[in-house]
């Protein structure tokens, strides 16, 4: 990382430069070759040369001119978004005032009439005769109108500071972890920069200090310290070799320290809390998303100095983008699908910020917006400020305000502005991508908000149908989407530039003029407990059991929600709540998404009201049964109660504030009989397995019929099938023939309809919004119908009744683990073993901070801290620096030191008195080959993208030189993360 803070244009010309080359597949750039083709300057918000935009805009007309007449629109279009990278404020400045005609003041024939229109929206009184006088007072007038726009922002806000970077490439909007060890998806394009924008006195253009940047790494999500002397960001220097890690930056001496490390796990979009904390989001839970391979996010808390780490819930995929909100509660998106498609659910949450009272803000049971991100509060309001935007889509889409006093749900009291208008109500994946494309919102008040902001300037209306259904349906005609840039808005769209680059796109940014106080919300979690309390004041409150008659509700189930570690085998599922994989299922299509454990029972009183004890720090949900232990109405989604929480709600799926009832002592059954500790389920918690708990009961009642022969419909033997290749998974006979399964291609089992089979189960892919009560499941199965009316004389116990309604209930999973009756290749098995044994470390480590966290409190009752995971050592650092390399027989330099380490940096120098060939080693195997000169004596090299290790590595010249190693940055490798001898770092 280097700080360029106040250096000439030269120098930062040729960090621009390193930028451009930091991905050179051959891995080799020099300080000469940077030197010899600098770029001409930085795309900033400065003070513009308007006559130098004037007499551009003339050449350009002139170039619009000479090609043909079909063409010339979509040439004035390619045009004028070129002069917006040479001369950003006045281009813009047509582009909004004129829309969507920007493009016409180049061309020949609606010059004149475009640069009238331009002078009589902004009021001139009189209109000049020549073009560049008209050009020149109309730019006058929006120099004016900026200054009166700016005027609040500057006297209150300014400086700014925003993080710098590449876009982010996805394929859902939570994949940003580039986890160095990923399962899988991974993103890490170098290049970044910290920068804060500064005001002149009585000027309304910016000047741009980049306070520091790194060409090899990565940063993103600046937050500002309530006192504004601090800044948070999260830094990733390597592909391989490091990851996200949240750093501090002390804006009075301009140093930065690392908060938290590790190789193979990634913290990043962190907060400062009221009370000086910090909250996060991190890869620490070891899981993997359901419908795809890749890792998931939870939130995390921490202390100012990076201490006593702890997970704030246990959700099943990603929650993102933590925030404070006026209340002091923290408000976030989670990505909420649990029995029901993965593609509409990602409403926005909050919580206390010590992880109690977690319950949905906006969009719990949607699916319109398809998601919301990059939630803040609006200073002195009610309302926030959000991002609608798709699925499977990168983190950008169209501005909008939510007001949860008008609506919780499907767009009620969700407002889009900047402009202000109605939008569609819609079911769409990839939604909110078309046109212009705002992320990272910052407001200022309801009307006023700092943003980055990429304009649409066209050009994809010049597309024919058949280009658009040729391209890839996640992709954009805009490249790799840099051209963020920083700007002032308003909720009626009108704009002010205020900063851009052309390399890399404004991200995350905050200001450090004003930081409105939020309240302080005191922790009082109690880790020295195990459970919590849960109450329900009336189960018939509310759309879930709209229609039951009172008396039918008898038991509140508790079921636990069980995640995988990493992703082996899938299967294929589709339904009303759109298309999706499963990997490592535990179920065939259209079944469970994840292993389920049934905590216990609990009665519903006559009066509706339910008060039970739950386990903490688990990921849980809830069904309400009839008396046949039947399923009438089930959460399709969880909750995590906090140690000692005592938590309640209204009623059953209610809207009123959020489903939120105050937890106190009232005049209900459920309080006057007291707290009930759940009932085991027929033994101790285990995860729900059709071999241990169906497939009994059919060997005692059914095989002795249903046998295989032919003439007996429907094999209900628990015979293995040996052919689900593509699941992974060797199902059963019997399971197969009772879901309804049938094969596809590579030995993927899928039921199509699982609401109309013999047995029935709510399906997976089921939509996001409510479901009506008995909706599906046991109580809807023909089969319990057919024995309950008598088959053949089988008489199920009342056991075996409520196991085989739980199973139907549950979404008929296969599997009470995920290992259990695998197919798995050896290769697949290290594969998991690593990922879960990452997780059990981890939860170790968390288990130590928290003892850690009571020992701080003045709790003596702890065990001190034991000795932390191996992979929480690893820092990417300089390996050696200044260090003459050891020259052995023929001309072979080595590296020096015992310790063996991984790098992928390293800077070479020489003094030599003629060209020299260096050839770069690892064992014995040319991997590089490059020249040094007496000109050019120093060089830097990346091996491409890979790592290479010390041991093996040498450096061969075709004459005697002595060489320097100035700088190596890496990992010592017995550093490195190992789970059962298996270190991934090395492997991949």
């Amino acid at each position: 990382a280097i700080r360029i803070s106040n250096l000439d244009p030269i120098m930062i010309n040729f960090f621009r430069l390193a930028f451009s080359l930091r991905a050179n597949p051959r891995g080799l750039f020099s300080a000469a070759v940077l030197a010899a083709v600098l770029s001409p300057g930085l795309h900033a918000g400065t003070a513009p040369d308007f006559q130098a935009w004037i007499s551009a805009v003339a050449e350009q007309r002139t170039q619009v001119a000479g090609v043909a007449a079909g063409q010339q629109a979509m040439e004035a279009k390619q045009r004028l978004q070129a002069l917006g990278k040479t001369h950003p404020i006045p281009t813009d400045w047509v582009l909004q005032d004129a829309a969507p005609h920007g493009y016409h003041l180049l061309l020949p024939a609606q010059a004149t009439a475009t640069e009238t229109t331009l002078l009589q929206k902004l009021g001139a009184p009189t209109l000049p005769s020549d073009s560049a006088s008209r050009l020149t007072a109309y730019l006058e007038l929006c120099k004016q109108r900026r200054q009166e726009r700016l005027a609040p922002l500057l006297q209150q806000w300014a400086p700014l500071v925003f993080t710098e970077g590449h876009s982010i490439i996805h394929s859902f909007i939570g994949y940003t972890e580039g986890l160095s060890d990923a399962r899988a998806e991974r993103f890490f394009k170098p290049g970044a920069r910290l920068t804060r924008l500064v005001f002149d006195e009585d000027s309304s253009y910016g000047s741009a200090e980049h306070l520091f940047e790194d060409p090899q790494g990565m940063m993103r999500d600046v937050d500002a310290s309530y006192d504004k002397n601090r800044l948070l960001f999260a830094w990733k220097k390597s592909d391989r070799l490091d990851d996200y890690h949240i750093y501090e930056y002390d804006l009075q001496s301009g140093k930065e320290r690392q908060l938290t490390r590790g190789l193979g796990r990634a913290d990043y979009e962190p907060a400062y809390l009221p009370d000086g904390d910090i909250v996060f989001a991190s890869t620490r839970p070891e899981q993997s998303v359901p419908c795809w391979w890749t890792e998931i996010s939870n939130l995390y808390r921490m202390n100012p100095d990076g201490q006593y780490l702890r997970r704030l819930a246990v959700d099943q995929v990603h929650t993102l983008y933590p925030q404070v909100l006026n209340n002091g509660r923290i408000c976030y998106t989670r990505w909420d699908y649990s029995d029901r498609g993965q593609n509409f659910p990602h409403p926005v949450f909050s919580m206390d910020p010590d992880g109690q009272a977690q319950r949905v803000y906006y969009g719990g049971n949607s699916w319109f917006p398809t998601s919301l991100l990059h939630t803040r509060a609006i200073p002195g309001s009610s309302k926030v400020m959000s991002i609608a935007a798709g699925h499977h889509t990168k983190q950008h889409g169209k501005l909008v305000i939510l007001d949860v006093n008008e609506g919780r749900d499907e767009g009620v009291g969700m407002h889009f502005v900047a402009p202000k208008r109605e939008v569609p109500y819609e079911r769409v994946d990839v939604a909110q991508q078309e046109g212009d494309q705002f992320r990272y919102p910052f407001p200022l008040s309801e009307e006023e908000l700092l943003v980055s902001y990429m304009p649409d300037w066209g050009i994809g209306d010049g597309l024919s149908e058949e280009e658009r259904k040729a391209t890839h349906p996640f992709a954009r005609y805009r490249g790799d989407l840099n051209e963020y840039g920083l700007y002032w808005m308003n909720t009626d769209g009108e704009r002010e530039y205020l900063y851009g680059d052309d390399l890399l796109g404004v991200q995350r940014m905050v200001a450090l003029g004003h930081r409105p106080a939020q309240p302080v919300i005191p922790p009082t979690v109690d880790y020295t407990k195990k459970t919590g309390t849960l109450y329900v004041h009336d189960v018939y409150k509310g759309v879930g059991l709209k229609g039951i008659p009172r008396g039918e509700a008898k038991t509140m189930r508790v079921v636990r929600l069980n995640y995988r570690a990493a992703g082996v085998g899938h299967n294929a599922n589709k339904g009303e709540g759109g298309g999706s994989m499963n990997s490592t299922p535990v179920s065939v299509g259209n079944a469970t998404w994840d292993v389920k454990e049934i905590l216990g029972d609990a009665d519903i009183h006559a009066d509706g009201s339910s008060l039970f004890e739950v386990p903490a720090d688990e990921s849980i949900y809830l069904q309400v049964l009839n008396d046949k232990g039947q399923v009438i109405q089930t959460t399709r989604t969880w909750d995590t109660v906090k140690p000692g929480e005592q938590k309640a709600c209204t009623g059953c799926h209610d809207k009123t504030n959020a489903n939120h009832y105050p937890f106190k002592k009232e005049d209900t059954l459920a309080w006057k009989q007291g707290a009930q500790k759940l009932r085991p389920f027929y033994g101790e918690t285990r995860g729900f397995s059709f071999q241990k708990e169906i497939q009994p009961m059919l060997d005692a009642h059914c095989v002795a019929c249903h046998d295989g022969q032919p003439e007996v419909p429907m094999d209900l033997r628990g015979t293995l099938l040996e052919d689900a290749q593509k699941n992974a998974r060797k199902w059963s006979q019997s399971y197969i023939n009772l879901t309804g399964a049938t094969r596809r291609k590579h030995g993927d089992y899928v039921t199509d309809h699982p609401e109309g089979g013999l047995v029935t189960w709510i399906s997976k892919m089921s939509r996001p919004t409510e479901l009506p009560p008995y909706f599906s499941g046991a109580a809807k199965s023909p089969l319990i119908h057919m024995l309950e009316e008598g088959h053949h004389d089988v008489v199920l116990s009342e056991e075996e009744h409520h196991k085989l309604a739980a199973w139907m209930d549950l979404l008929v999973p296969y599997a009470g683990t995920y290992r259990e009756a695998h197919h798995w290749s050896e290769h697949h098995m290290q594969f998991y073993d690593y990922f879960e044994g990452k997780r059990d470390q981890q939860a170790q480590e968390e288990v130590l901070n928290i003892q850690a966290f009571l020992r701080s409190l003045g709790n003596t009752d702890t065990t001190e801290p034991g000795e932390a995971a191996a992979f929480t050592r690893a820092v990417y650092q300089p390996v050696w620096q200044a260090q003459d390399l050891q020259l052995g027989a023929g001309k072979a330099h080595t590296l020096p030191g015992d310790d063996v380490f991984r790098f992928d940096r390293i800077s070479f120098q020489a003094t030599p008195d003629r060209p020299v060939t260096l050839e770069l080693r690892q064992r014995n195997t040319v991997v590089h080959t490059f020249t040094l000169s007496p000109e050019q004596s120093s060089i830097t090299w990346q091996p491409g993208g890979k790592t290479l290790t010390s041991q093996g590595f040498s450096i061969t010249s075709d004459m005697a030189i002595t060489l320097s190693a100035v700088e190596a940055h890496g990992i010592r490798e017995r550093d490195m993360p190992e789970v059962n001898g298996h270190r991934r770092h090395l492997s991949y």
